[in-house]
């Protein structure tokens, strides 16, 4: 991506060359696979491509490979996706979360100011910061689950706008052995302040955005 260039994001120390340079391979082959073998659409590219500065970003869990699907919209510019430690040690799959810019969430208190250095360095370097905010995957789920209050925590603690994104189906072709997977980028909300009650709002916020869209789906799958 040559993130070092002039005009260019700087991307954060912490990225070495060769993890920056995995990570773009990386969504190439991501996004070519998504497209072809699960029938992956994105609308909304606009809106994420017009927050210039960094952000955080949220989707609902769905599918193994929803992480690196957001983190390839990312174009121009990378996203690293937060995710459990216990991910990191997988055989194989760890080594590859590890080289993709993954973060781990924190463990407990003592590893919670670290954790928002680290966020803050990428998103003051214009990089993005994804959360899957339901917490757990649930493969091919069509409701939007509750969503834990972390992202939205950070998102206004670090004075980024948040960018959330739906995942949702298409009708499935009597080919396909699932149905399409469809990702809608909507536009950004901003925090009003950073006191429980503006994190409150704001997770309510893109809820609400988000679950429109995953309604809508719900119903068009009903009427057909």
């Amino acid at each position: 991506m040559g993130a070092d260039r002039p005009g260019r994001h700087t991307t954060p120390r912490l990225w070495s060359r060769f993890d920056g340079v995995f990570f773009d391979v990386a969504m190439a082959v991501v996004r070519w696979y998504g497209y072809a073998v699960h029938g992956l659409r994105v609308t909304g590219r606009e809106h994420l491509a017009s927050e210039r500065g960094g952000v955080v970003s949220v989707a609902n869990h769905v599918h193994y490979l929803d992480g690196p699907w957001v983190a390839g919209q990312f174009r121009g510019r990378r996203a690293a996706v937060v995710s459990q430690p216990s991910n990191f040690h997988l055989p194989v799959a760890g080594v590859l979360v590890s080289h993709l810019l993954a973060v781990p969430l924190p463990r407990g208190p003592g590893e919670l100011a670290a954790f928002e250095a680290r966020l803050r360095r990428t998103v003051d370097a214009g990089q993005g910061v994804h959360f899957f905010p339901e917490g757990a995957l649930v493969m091919y789920d069509t409701t939007l689950r509750p969503f834990r209050r972390g992202a939205f925590v950070y998102a206004c603690r670090l004075g980024v706008p948040v960018v959330p994104m739906v995942f949702t189906y298409g009708r499935r072709p009597w080919w396909r052995p699932r149905p399409p997977i469809r990702l809608t980028i909507l536009p950004a909300e901003r925090g009003r302040g950073s006191s429980p009650a503006d994190v409150a709002e704001l997770l309510a916020r893109c809820w609400a955005a988000m679950e429109s869209v995953a309604a809508g789906a719900r119903d068009d799958a009903v009427r057909r």
